[in-house]
C-alpha cells in the first residue's frame, strides 16, 4: 500500500508540469484567437473602478463588419464598421454618417501580433470546471501583461462549454497606472446575424 501511494505521488508530481503547460497553451490560444471568426453577439458589462457601469451589445458578422450598440447609458450613437469604413448613427440606424476609413484586415493582423506578444508574459495559468447556467464548463484563467503602449497587468478567465468547446463567457480584470476595470462578456453564437450595409 505504501509503495502504491508513493508511486501515485510521484506520478502526480511528474504530470503537474505537463498539465500546467497545457493549461497555459490553452489560455494563450483563447487570448489570441478567442472563438475564431464565427458570427457572434456579445453582451458586455464594463465596471471601471470609481466610475459608472456601462453596458453594450457587440455584433460581429465577419472581419470588418461589426456593430456596437450602447444599452446603458441608452440613447448613444451606434458605431458600425463595414467595407473598410467606420460609421455612426444617431437615429437608431435609420441613417449613417461615415467617420473614417480603416484597414480591417490589417487591424486583425495587428491585434493577433499584439496578443502573441502579450501571451509571452502569461503566468499562473489554472484550469478547472464550473457549472454555468446549469451547463458544465471548462475554465481557464491566467495573469499576463499588456506590453504595448497602453501597459496593464491583467487577469482573464474563460468559460468553455464542455460539450461544444464554445467560449460562452469571459471576464477581464485589468489594472494600469491610475485606472482599474472589470469587464464581463457573455458570448452567443449567432450564425444568421444580419447587419446594416451603408452605401
Amino acid at each position: 500500500m505504501r509503495l502504491t501511494f508513493a508511486a501515485a505521488i510521484i506520478f502526480l508530481a511528474s504530470t503537474q508540469p505537463g498539465l500546467a503547460e497545457a493549461c497555459e497553451e490553452k489560455f494563450a490560444q483563447l487570448l489570441i484567437h478567442g472563438n475564431g471568426s464565427h458570427p457572434v453577439t456579445i453582451r458586455i458589462t464594463s465596471e471601471p473602478k470609481g466610475g459608472k457601469v456601462s453596458k453594450n451589445d457587440f455584433f460581429f458578422k465577419t472581419t470588418g463588419h461589426w456593430m456596437t450598440v450602447m444599452t446603458d447609458p441608452a440613447n448613444q450613437p451606434i458605431t458600425l464598421a463595414y467595407n473598410n469604413n467606420m460609421y455612426t448613427s444617431s437615429d437608431e440606424g435609420k441613417s449613417w454618417k461615415k467617420v473614417r476609413e480603416m484597414d480591417s484586415e490589417q487591424n486583425r493582423l495587428d491585434n493577433i501580433k499584439n496578443q502573441e506578444a502579450n501571451a509571452k508574459t502569461i503566468k499562473n495559468a489554472t484550469c478547472g470546471e464550473e457549472m454555468l447556467d446549469g451547463v458544465l464548463h471548462d475554465t481557464v484563467e491566467a495573469d499576463f501583461d499588456t506590453v504595448q503602449q497602453y501597459k496593464s497587468s491583467n487577469h482573464y478567465k474563460y468559460w468553455l462549454n464542455r460539450e461544444t468547446g464554445w467560449m460562452t463567457k469571459a471576464t477581464y480584470d485589468s489594472k494600469s497606472s491610475g485606472y482599474e476595470s472589470f469587464t464581463t462578456q457573455v458570448i452567443e453564437k449567432t450564425p444568421d446575424l444580419q447587419l446594416p450595409t451603408p452605401e
